[in-house]
């Protein structure tokens, strides 16, 4: 790294060609760290944070990666770690240098094909069970198929079994976006060799509530 291009990163600043063309990714921020640098004035001031980034790109595994960046410090607080997602911009050289883009949504990526599974060979051949949503958020990621990612916190119910919660990502169709609320029970699928591979099996579940009670 350059001089003065070390010189800049240590006052947080962005480079406009990385801005301009670096390549755009999600990002989750994971990390925030002060710093004693700060920019701007005494009525606009720009603290200068260290941000530490779980990036993903189209079609391929997240990352981490960190960035020195001054924001505004009315911003400072909106960076919740393991909430606050973010669009990234990551140099095509280098993807190691990143930089926040504060100006632009956070991009929906495409995740990169499982080597396990499939969420449909899980449905096809996985034991039956029921899980109840505890927590559930959109991912801002499709599948290969083009299908919205959510990532869930399940209490998973199998017959004969004690109760217990996984984390797990599942496609959700559209349609059944409105099931996704804490404490809705819908019929699930579990893989006979992991017990941590759940797949809510979302048709069977509007198939359910079209049909209505009994």
């Amino acid at each position: 790294m350059g001089l003065f291009k070390k010189m800049k990163s240590m006052s947080g600043g962005v480079s406009k060609d990385l801005l301009q063309n670096g390549v755009l990714a999600r990002g989750v921020i994971v990390g925030v760290e002060g710093t004693r640098v700060s920019t701007g004035h005494d009525h606009d001031p720009h603290p200068v944070v260290v941000f530490t980034v779980e990036v993903t790109l189209d079609g391929q595994d997240p990352y981490q990666a960190t960035c020195r960046q001054a924001v505004p410090l009315a911003t400072v607080p909106q960076f919740v770690p393991g909430q606050t997602m973010v669009a990234v911009r990551v140099n095509p050289n280098d993807r190691d240098e990143i930089a926040l883009d504060l100006a632009t949504p956070p991009p929906t990526v495409t995740a990169k094909p499982s080597e396990g599974p499939r969420a449909s060979d899980i449905l096809r051949t996985g034991d039956p069970a029921k899980a109840v949503i505890v927590q559930t958020q959109p991912l801002g990621m499709k599948n290969p198929e083009g299908v919205d990612l959510h990532a869930f916190v399940l209490t998973v119910i199998r017959e004969g079994q004690a109760p217990y919660q996984v984390q797990v990502g599942n496609p959700v169709p559209e349609a059944a976006v409105p099931l996704l609320y804490p404490g809705s029970e819908l019929p699930a699928k579990v893989r006979s060799d992991n017990p941590e591979g759940v797949v809510i099996d979302f048709e069977a579940a509007l198939a359910q509530y079209q049909s209505g009670p009994g």
